[in-house]
Order: structure tokens, then C-alpha cells, then sequence
């Protein structure tokens, strides 16, 4: 599975570029790359009113918000965790929706370590969908709050730990 990032903020490709990572970086919006998955920074709630949410709305439909809201009832997820929602999309057929902000205080909102958690999470879930190329921003920097650098660290780190778990055949298709 390929990953690629790719922010409009010039700052966040800086610092994720300074970690050298094995995927690409690009500076734009993910959507207008060759994917067939996108991750969602999300709340723990479903609501896309804001920041990178607010372009996924767009693109999709708001019709993809009332879908993430149903499956976050479902499954209940945590900041940092990962669930993939289909989406409809004759391109871009999965939304990984990975908590960065808890809408109501609890998880680890606010810690640099959701930075990693959502990125390595994001990769698991889009291997188990048999993602070929997944496609994200900077995680948690943005409406999240989080200093770019640790931000950009935790992420490359928790993206290269899930692609050498993979490579590794530790995480089996369900």
C-alpha cells in the first residue's frame, strides 16, 4: 500500500518533509492525487464543519457526515483510533475517519501522541480494506492544535511503524 500526505499549509510539508520519510509528501489536498482512500482528522463525534472535515464534506456530499456520524454511534471510537466508512465514490472508495479532537474532553486530545496513534491506525484499517494508495493530511496540527514538528514526527513515525508491520505480514486480511 502506498500512503501519501499532502497539506495546503507550506509549514506542515516543511516539517513532515524533515522526517524523511519512505512516502510521498505534496503540497495540495489529497483528493486531487490518485487515491482510493482518504483519512478524515475527525471528531469524535462525526460533525465536518471545520478544517480538512469541511473539504471532505464538500467533496462527498454531506450525506458522508450523516454515514461517519452512524458508524461513530456504532462503534464508539476514541481520539486515536480507526474506522473505514464507505463512501459511495467512484474513486476514492473508503473514508478512514481517525478521531484527532474529542468534542466532549476525554481521550488524548491535546497530546502529540494522537498525532501517531491516528496515523498508524489509518494505515491498519486502510490495509484491512485492501487500500492501494491512502492519501491524508497532517494530522492533528491543524484544528487539533498540536505543534507542526511533533505533529509531523508522530505521524511519519506512525505511518513507517504500520507500512513495516504490513511489509512484515504481522496484520493478516480479515
Amino acid at each position: 500500500m502506498k500512503v501519501l500526505i499532502a497539506d495546503h499549509n507550506k509549514s506542515t510539508v516543511t516539517s513532515l518533509e524533515e522526517c524523511d520519510p519512505s512516502f510521498d509528501i505534496e503540497l495540495g489536498n489529497p483528493l486531487a492525487f490518485d487515491i482510493d482512500a482518504v483519512v478524515s482528522p475527525a471528531n469524535t463525534k462525526g460533525i465536518m464543519n471545520g478544517g480538512y472535515d469541511a473539504v471532505l464534506r464538500r467533496f462527498f456530499g454531506v450525506t458522508i457526515e450523516y454515514l461517519v456520524q452512524q458508524y461513530l454511534e456504532k462503534f464508539n471510537i476514541d481520539v486515536g483510533q480507526a474506522i473505514a466508512v464507505k463512501t459511495g465514490h467512484p474513486k476514492v472508495h473508503w473514508l478512514i475517519v481517525t478521531p484527532t479532537v474529542s468534542v466532549t474532553g476525554e481521550g488524548l486530545s491535546g497530546d502529540e501522541s494522537i498525532s501517531y496513534a491516528c496515523a498508524h491506525n489509518a494505515v491498519k484499517v486502510a490495509h484491512e480494506k485492501n487500500v492501494k494508495c491512502l492519501g491524508m493530511t497532517g494530522l492533528g496540527s491543524g484544528v487539533g492544535g498540536l505543534d507542526r514538528r511533533i505533529s509531523a514526527r508522530q505521524q511519519v513515525q506512525g505511518i513507517e511503524d504500520a507500512l513495516s508491520q504490513i511489509k512484515g505480514n504481522l496484520w493478516k486480511l480479515s
